[in-house]
């Protein structure tokens, strides 16, 4: 090569073209941008869909919470009480739409299982109301 060598060679790749005044240091000592989490909120306002021009951050937190759905910490001391719920096992399974078929209990049709308050917490790790249906 031709040019001679600056100290900018010697720098970390992800830091090579930064600007002191544009970092900070974490409570855990690591370096990182100060727009850290506005440039986060833009990614994932991009992510879900939201132009690049400008967004609202309640609209971007609905869209996200679409995605995620609303899942539910299971309490077996605590019934859902709802007629339907969707079921996550602990091996990663979600079972949709389990019907209620009585005071703590939820029956998954496709299967014919049955959940009583004894599962949550167990094999049932986490619960949510299911996604309306669209027409």
């Amino acid at each position: 090569m031709s040019r001679e060598v600056t100290e900018l060679d010697f720098r970390k790749p992800e830091f090579r073209d930064a600007k002191v005044e544009d970092y900070e240091f974490r409570e855990d000592g690591a370096l990182v941008r100060k727009d850290r989490w506005q440039t986060g909120m833009w990614r994932v306002a991009s992510l879900v869909g939201q132009s690049r021009g400008g967004f609202e951050i309640d609209t971007v937190v609905d869209k996200v919470r679409k995605l995620a759905g609303n899942w539910c910490p299971p309490d077996p001391d605590e019934d859902p009480g709802l007629e339907r719920i969707d079921i996550r096992l602990s091996c990663g399974s979600v079972l949709a739409n389990c019907e209620r078929t009585g005071p703590f209990a939820y029956r998954w049709p496709f299967g014919n299982i049955t959940f009583t308050s004894k599962d949550f917490g167990a094999d049932i790790v986490e619960w949510q109301e299911p996604a309306e249906r669209k027409a």
